[in-house]
């Protein structure tokens, strides 16, 4: 990477958290304009136009281009949606899709952030404490009564953490017990080229192309708990092959 090239980069990083500040504010301004005159019907509206904000400001300011590609039936319906994460980019990839009547599981922390805590408040976004377990599942188990009562999709990373290599991590059964525990259908989203312009945790990302393929659902009806552990490593194996790491 030449000086200028990487004076380039500071230069788009800082201009990114620049506009996250005054993006933010905007979100929650419609929002909750959104919300008052609608008396709430328009929360899930005004939520999607606060993601696709979010996200197609970062990633057009970072010079990344964001190609969506479907393969097989489209999802009726609620779901539960898988994303591989492995980059700091993921976040605004996933909330730049947008999809319809999706919400967050996101750990309290998050919320520390005023500005994330208030949009979090106005779109019914879901904040766990894990420090706690025991309070983490209760809070989870409350978590799934509001969704299924709603008709809300959830949206997870399986692995549960960031991946700092670019491997597919482990699964954990957290994602697929909320499938069974919802009755929904999974849809994998396969995040393709993040980690090459933004790898692990950095802040820092290069301009160019990422690919999001979100996959056919997966029919969860005939699960049961005893069997969520396999079910998880197949689609690990489909996250594997997809990201060319399926032994031959």
């Amino acid at each position: 990477m030449g000086k200028k090239t990487g004076l380039l980069v500071y230069l788009r990083m800082i201009l990114i958290l620049i506009a996250m500040l005054i993006v933010l504010p905007v979100i929650i301004l419609i929002m909750a304009v959104g919300n008052l005159i609608s008396l709430g019907r328009w929360q899930d509206a005004t939520f999607r136009i606060g993601c696709y904000l979010f996200g197609h400001t970062a990633l057009k300011l970072a010079g990344i281009r964001r190609h969506v590609h479907r393969h097989g039936e489209k999802v009726q319906g609620p779901a539960v949606y898988l994303f591989n994460h492995c980059s700091t980019l993921d976040l605004f990839v996933v909330t730049s899709l947008a999809l319809p009547r999706v919400r967050y599981i996101a750990k309290r922390e998050l919320g520390y952030n005023p500005l994330f805590w208030i949009i979090a408040k106005l779109s019914g976004q879901i904040m766990i404490d894990r420090s706690d377990p025991r309070e983490a599942i209760k809070q989870i188990n409350k978590a799934y009564k509001f969704l299924k009562k709603r008709r809300f999709s959830l949206m997870l990373a399986p692995e549960g953490t960031r991946s700092t290599t670019g491997k597919i991590l482990p699964f954990k059964t957290g994602a697929f017990h909320a499938a069974l525990e919802l009755g929904y259908p999974i849809v994998p989203i396969f995040i393709e080229g993040a980690y090459e312009l933004c790898p692990g945790k950095s802040l820092i990302a290069r301009s160019g192309t990422l690919n999001v393929h979100i996959h056919e659902p997966v029919d969860t009806s005939g699960w049961d708990k005893r069997s969520l552990r396999g079910h998880a490593e197949e689609m690990r194996e489909r996250y594997l092959q997809w990201n060319g790491e399926a032994p031959e």
